[in-house]
């Protein structure tokens, strides 16, 4: 297993992030994005690839492309203009009336990185979002986050890539924040 290298985070830190992960995902439900953007660093990378199946034997091959696009490719003004606009969803027909969205986060392990106070958080995320009568779904995956900062000081998200699970994305509006 590859992380059999990577260096666990003690388990003071590692109940930090937690406590932050559950409140990060809290906020996301709630509509807080003014305070979710408060956890951001100015130099964040947030990633949705999008993943197609693929034959194992379609990998051997030269100028094999494992992924095409991005989901999401963000960076800080990028965040920030895309949680202005949920958080503000007058006019958008996608978010009126707003949905419903209840983010369970599970399956956390934090690693202590080579740089002090970083470290590595992957976890597991479950988005369920509910908007009219008939209108519910959901998605799942696996986040790589980067997360710079200590117990002490606080936490800032520097880099999250979630990898989806869902080769297509059933959702009639995918404005989510995983």
């Amino acid at each position: 297993m590859a992380d059999q290298a990577l260096k666990m985070a003690t388990p003071e830190t590692h109940l930090a992030f937690h406590y932050l992960l559950a409140k990060e995902a809290r906020m996301l439900d709630e509509y807080c994005y003014t305070e979710w953007m408060e956890l951001i660093a100015p130099e964040i990378h947030y990633s949705i690839p999008a993943r197609r199946s693929h034959h194992i034997r379609d990998h051997r091959e030269k100028g094999f492309r494992k992924f095409d696009t991005d989901h999401y490719d963000d960076d800080h003004e990028s965040l920030l203009l895309r949680t202005m606009r949920l958080a503000n969803p007058a006019g958008v027909s996608s978010n009126d009336p707003r949905p419903r969205e209840i983010r369970a986060i599970s399956n956390i392990e934090v690693f202590a990185q080579e740089m002090p106070e970083t470290y590595r958080v992957n976890s597991v995320i479950q988005l369920v979002r509910n908007r009219l009568l008939d209108d519910d779904s959901g998605i799942s995956g696996r986040r790589e986050d980067i997360w710079r900062g200590s117990v002490a000081t606080g936490f800032l998200l520097v880099r999250r890539t979630v990898w989806i699970s869902q080769n297509t994305i059933l959702m009639p509006n995918m404005a989510s924040i995983l």
